[in-house]
């Protein structure tokens, strides 16, 4: 995807400022800085937070959220690019032994457009092949959005429906790409299948190649994608994201490094982004920067999901360490 310029998240930022605050002399925030969206409403989703990138700190974190395992168990992660930075295996299999899951994954573009080439790069990243599920091997279905701006359903790999008890699992990448790659990438154009895919850049136009939209139009038909995956299996999903080292790599300005910094977890998959959005972009100098950061990466894709019903923007932080 090229570069576009990003119209619409100053105004949005406008509104981000005037939300209340999380205050730090509560002693429920560990950084040197606001986070934006943290609230203190009680009916804010509520996003929990661990500095402890292990195995235990990922069970740990994800036993807070209290979820039910039942049936057949399904972990959505990213096998990435070869040799590309990805999740630590021995962190992704060790919580794959907790939950007794699958590690699903779909094809993508060259080279993991089939499903053998696909298990290869993961192999070639560390992955052990027999715990993965690449979920359009046998093809697809459609599941029904409701309410979804620019598709009507969304084109999801047929072993989707074999899976009664689902997690989110990514890696949080803020410089590493042009778009942020969070939780809400990982329900849409990374759970998607080719067709799928073609669906969400076009906007729901084509699903026989790649014709990309306006930036604005596609994160909002990314938003309605993850409604139709996270509706079809309502109450179901649990989200994890780990927000580990990451050399950033887009040249933006004053980017570096913030080594490791924990790992997040919740049951809506917007306010884990927004929160890991607060952590690392607010880490900017000052508040231009930032503002530049969030212009630049479309973090307003939070805000699409929000409008059609997918989660909350705002979120209750609390650290369990």
């Amino acid at each position: 995807m090229q570069r576009r310029t990003f119209l619409q998240t100053s105004a949005a930022l406008a509104v981000t400022a005037s939300l209340p605050t999380l205050s730090s002399a509560a002693g429920t925030n560990p950084f040197p800085y606001p986070l934006t969206h943290a609230v203190t409403d009680a009916s804010a989703p509520e996003v929990f937070f661990t500095k402890d990138i292990s195995p235990a700190g990922l069970i740990k974190i994800y036993e807070r959220l209290g979820q039910k395992r039942q049936g057949k168990v399904g972990v959505k992660v990213c096998f990435e690019t070869p040799n590309g930075p990805h999740l630590d295996p021995k962190l992704v299999h060790a919580f794959a032994d907790h939950v007794n899951g699958k590690l699903l994954d779909c094809t993508y573009y060259p080279p993991r457009d089939t499903v053998a080439k696909h298990l290869k790069v993961a192999k070639g990243n560390g992955f052990d092949t027999s715990r993965i599920d690449i979920i359009d091997a046998e093809g697809t279905v459609d599941l029904p959005i409701e309410g979804g701006k620019h598709l009507k359903f969304s084109r999801i790999g047929s072993h989707y429906n074999d899976y009664d008890t689902m997690i989110g699992l990514c890696r949080f990448k803020s410089h590493h790409i042009e778009f942020y790659g969070g939780m809400l990438k990982n329900l849409s154009i990374a759970i998607a299948p080719m067709q799928g895919k073609w669906l969400i850049h076009s906007a729901g136009k084509t699903d026989s190649g790649f014709s990309p939209s306006d930036n604005h139009i596609e994160t909002q038909a990314m938003a309605d994608y993850v409604k139709g995956v996270m509706d079809a299996k309502k109450g179901r999903w649990v989200f994890l994201t780990v927000l580990d080292a990451v050399d950033p790599t887009d040249g933006c300005e004053g980017a570096k490094n913030l080594g490791n910094i924990g790992i997040l977890a919740s049951t809506d998959p917007v306010a884990i982004d927004r929160a890991a959005i607060d952590i690392t972009f607010g880490a900017a100098a000052t508040p231009e920067l930032r503002r530049e950061w969030e212009e630049h990466h479309g973090t307003y894709l939070t805000s699409d999901a929000e409008a059609v019903g997918v989660g909350k923007t705002h979120y209750r932080f609390t650290p369990i360490d």
